[in-house]
This record gives structure tokens, sequence and C-alpha cells, in this order.
């Protein structure tokens, strides 16, 4: 089970403002919800440090910058291998997102990839050497309609 965090309102409304526009200056953020700057600096740092922010980062369209492939792979494992052939799935670089699941699959990843021959390359060749991995299903996205992140309030 994920172990959760109480978030204030206070804490909350810096993460809205963050989510929105992850490049808001600490006085920005402080001026809009009306307290001091070292109230929000403060407040950031813990929530780094809690890792309830995991890091700063640009949201990159995939297809603007050259990848044409964005895909969704259920993995089923045999039995007895699934925590091992995510780790080894977790550290290839296509792997955008990836989980242990509940329901028809083991594993759930997103993958992001330039062109129909690289996925063809990371299903045959990446995925076929981790020891493990009995079957894969994969699905891949006509068109997006929503890029976003993890909203938790």
């Amino acid at each position: 089970m994920m172990n959760t965090e109480e978030l204030d309102s206070l804490d909350k409304s810096i993460l809205r403002i963050l989510q929105e526009d992850g490049r808001a200056s600490y006085s920005e953020i402080a001026r809009r919800i009306g307290v001091p700057e070292s109230t929000v600096r403060l407040r950031v740092k813990k929530l780094l440090e809690r890792g309830i922010i995991r890091k700063f980062a640009a949201l990159i369209n995939p297809f603007k910058a050259g990848y044409s492939i964005v895909a969704f792979i259920a993995v089923d494992t045999e039995p007895g291998k699934v925590k091992e052939a995510a780790e080894k799935l977790s550290k290839l670089p296509e792997v955008d997102v990836l989980g242990i699941a509940t329901g028809a699959h083991d594993i759930l990843m997103q993958v992001t990839v330039r062109d129909l021959k690289e996925l063809e390359d990371f299903l045959i060749e990446k995925l076929g050497s981790i020891d493990g991995i009995k079957s894969t299903e994969t699905s891949i996205l006509t068109s997006v309609r929503k890029w976003g992140y993890a909203r938790v309030f």
C-alpha cells in the first residue's frame, strides 16, 4: 500500500500553483496566496524532503520532439517474477510510467519511441531479453486528448 501524507490547505495551494506553472517564483506564489515568501520557500523545501514533490521538470510533448509513438504495454510474467521483471523494465529509457497492477495483467507501462521500428526493437530485443516475461499486449495511442500529471486534490 502507498504511504500517504497529510497536506494542509497552504501546502495544497502551493502545489496547485506549481502544477499550473512550475516556474512560478516563490514571491509570486506568496503574493497569490497571501503569505510571506519565506513561508513558501520553507514549505516547498519540506514538500521536496517528504517526497511529495518528486522533482521539478518540463512536461514535453513527445510528438513535437520527434517521437511519434506512445504506447501502453500490459505485461504478464511467470509466477514469482513480477517484481524482478518490473525492476528491470523500470530501468529502460523508453519506459515513462510503470506499475505492478491488479487485474488481467501483472505490469502496466507507458513507453515513448520514435517510430514503429523502434517499438518493434523494444518489444523484441529489450522485453524479449528480460527473464520472466511470459507475454505482452501493446496498444498504440492514435491521438492524445489530455497530457497531465498526478493531481492529488
